[in-house]
């Protein structure tokens, strides 16, 4: 994905809305993306008992979401199901790969196959990797100035950038050894704080 191949940019503000009791609050990415015109990316869009659902809409994109068992405000990967412009698209991964590369997330969607690929030991550099398309996220910022950056190479049309821009909304902190450690440290957490009841 280097050489010629030209680069754009684009940034999506993150927003949140917290009225109402907590279980109704929602928390999102949305701004403007070049040709593709507005993207809002929102989070829990949705909630069925202890799965969550990400949602993006925008004036190009097409509707695209992820339902995950929750993790914090955000779908995970753990039991996921991906929607396309109300297609039904498989997911795959192998969780006990060693590398990034192996432990990448796996879709084929308009009959392009896709991975979804952590970049960094960080859980905010990740990459949407299809033939001729490399789309780099970067989250980034602190509290009301946090941000989404995409970084666009190749010749991306919408439903590439509705996939990343989805993704934003999605724990995708499997997608590397440490960071599933983590998790599984804080569902096993969950569940215990779940079983054990009131003191």
């Amino acid at each position: 994905m280097r050489g010629t191949l030209r680069q754009h940019v684009y940034t999506l503000d993150r927003w949140e809305d917290r009225s109402g009791h907590r279980t109704v609050w929602k928390f999102g990415y949305r701004g403007t993306a070049g040709p593709f015109g507005k993207i809002e990316v929102i989070y829990p869009a949705r909630r069925h008992g202890d799965r969550h659902v990400t949602e993006v809409k925008g004036d190009s994109v097409p509707t695209t979401s992820f339902d995950g068992w929750a993790y914090g405000r955000k779908p995970s990967l753990f039991s996921a199901q991906l929607s396309v412009a109300g297609e039904g698209i498989r997911l795959k991964r192998n969780r006990w790969a060693q590398t990034r590369a192996g432990r990448a997330l796996r879709m084929r969607v308009a009959g392009r196959e896709y991975r979804y690929l952590a970049t960094s030991a960080r859980h905010r550099d990740r990459a949407l990797i299809r033939d001729g398309v490399e789309i780099r996220t970067r989250r980034h910022g602190r509290g009301a100035r946090k941000k989404a950056t995409f970084t666009v190479v190749g010749p991306a049309d919408a439903t590439d950038l509705a996939l990343a821009a989805v993704m934003c909304g999605v724990n995708t902190r499997n997608l590397t050894r440490g960071g599933a450690v983590r998790a599984f440290i804080g569902r096993s957490s969950n569940l215990l704080d779940m079983f054990a009841g009131p003191a």
